[in-house]
């Protein structure tokens, strides 16, 4: 950590299927309560699982619960240059092969297209665990199809030696999100397999984010991993984490191995989450040893109004001598007006001033980020305003209108404009229907 900086809408899309309990809507669309599915959960009460979205933490699950669950997301996002994507002539094209300049550029990552896009088929099966009763077994798998796919795949299940672009082409992937057994002993938890990150404050699947994009410090924290780890919940306000992971990768070779340690305390209205990795990664030539880690405080500042602050970490030394640091801050603030409706502002600043780490980078394995003399003293600064409006039970929209603007030393500017010149800076907004089933 070597510097600190703080700062301070069209045409409809259509989706299927999302339907929120009565609890939920009445409770709102985002409480304090620590969602059960991210790596480190700990119970609102002395359930074992809580409706992370139900204010009073909602019934108790029993243990042995199966459950089958989804989501269904559409919508579309356009930029004020008129810029669609670009591929780079490839028989084949690919997300490798898809121009970082062009469309909304790869900054959004996950509105990609200058117009409608599926974002997100998603479909979960599982059977929840309770340790309160002795040993019980269980485990879960996500599978999603769409523009964001490609974010959650991993080398050795969707992507191999032989097949290193994934299951799809173009705009349009597939990818088996999450896959882990998982086993609970009293205030014990335990996983392995592929499952998602604790890092940053932004969730991959859209109905557990606020906001249609992602933030900036998404573009190089790992959204997936695959390994193994265990959570010991230490009382009703905290709960610890450790254990192994390889960023972006399932069980081929040794290219990626970090430790994977942290918490999560709540407690009132506050509450923090502290998650750190650190290791040797080597998919990308040359190997680098590097340290990532991602700090998540969370103020419900009163019933309606509620601030999270997200500041992310990376650090890449290369074996053999260079590299460099990223960092990125986000602020979110977010205000529900009725049990319908809520408004979001979003401010971020990703700085890499130190070294050559590069911002923009669409690579495999985000841990490891692509490094480029080019980009050395990048510095982007991204503006959003947001609503959530569920106009029934099963149906949440998600509008957003955003400003990102690139200061970058000696490199070349980030955003193409049709039929002229390249610029810093770029006006984006659309909006998504999301359904869950």
């Amino acid at each position: 950590m070597k510097k600190t900086v703080f700062g301070c809408l069209g045409a409809a899309a259509i989706a299927f299927a999302l339907q929120f309990t009565p609890a939920n809507v009445q409770a709102g669309l985002f409480s304090s309560c620590t969602p059960c599915d991210e790596v480190a959960c700990f119970p609102c009460d002395d359930s074992a699982f809580c409706d992370p979205c139900d204010a009073a933490c909602g019934p108790r699950v029993r243990a042995g619960k199966w459950f089958l669950e989804g989501h269904f997301e559409a919508g579309f996002f356009a930029n004020s240059h008129g810029q669609k994507s670009v591929y780079d002539g490839s028989a084949v094209p690919t997300w490798r092969s898809w121009n970082p300049n062009s469309g909304n550029t790869v900054l959004l990552q996950n509105a990609r297209l200058t117009g409608a896009q599926v974002n997100q088929a998603y479909i979960a099966l599982g059977r929840q665990v309770d340790g309160r009763r002795g040993l019980d077994l269980g485990g879960r798998m996500d599978f999603t199809w769409g523009s964001d796919a490609y974010l959650v795949q991993a080398e050795g299940i969707e992507r191999t030696a032989a097949d290193e672009f994934g299951w799809g082409s173009g705009d349009y992937y597939a990818a088996v999100a999450q896959a882990y057994a998982e086993l609970a002993y009293g205030q014990w938890n335990f996983k392995a397999g592929k499952f998602y990150t604790p890092f940053g404050s932004n969730h991959f699947a859209s109905t557990e984010r606020f906001f249609y994009t992602l933030d900036q410090n998404s573009i190089f924290l790992p959204h997936v991993a695959g390994g193994a780890y265990a959570t010991y919940t230490v009382n009703r306000n905290l709960a610890v984490f450790t254990g192994w992971m390889m960023p972006d990768e399932l069980g081929r070779g040794t290219h990626n191995n970090n430790v994977l340690g942290g918490f999560a305390w709540e407690k009132g209205r506050l509450g923090l989450k502290y998650a750190f990795a650190t290791g040797r990664n080597s998919y990308n030539d040359p190997a680098a040893d590097v340290f990532l880690h991602s700090l998540v405080v969370t103020d419900q500042i009163t019933q309606r109004l509620k601030f999270v602050f997200d500041w992310s970490y990376l650090d890449v030394n290369l074996v053999g001598g260079g590299g460099g640091s990223i960092y990125g801050l986000n602020h979110e603030l977010t205000y529900q007006f009725t049990n319908k409706f809520a408004l979001g502002g979003r401010f971020g600043v990703l700085n890499a001033s130190n070294g050559t780490v590069a911002i923009g980078e669409e690579t495999p394995s985000n841990l490891v980020v692509g490094l480029g003399p080019a980009a050395a003293g990048s510095e982007w600064y991204t503006v959003s305003i947001g609503a959530n409006w569920t106009p029934n039970d099963w149906l949440l929209v998600k509008p957003e209108v955003r400003y990102d603007w690139v200061k970058a030393d000696g490199s070349a500017a980030p955003f193409r404009v049709t039929n002229g010149a390249p610029t810093v800076g770029q006006f984006s907004g659309g909006m998504s229907a999301i359904m869950k089933f």
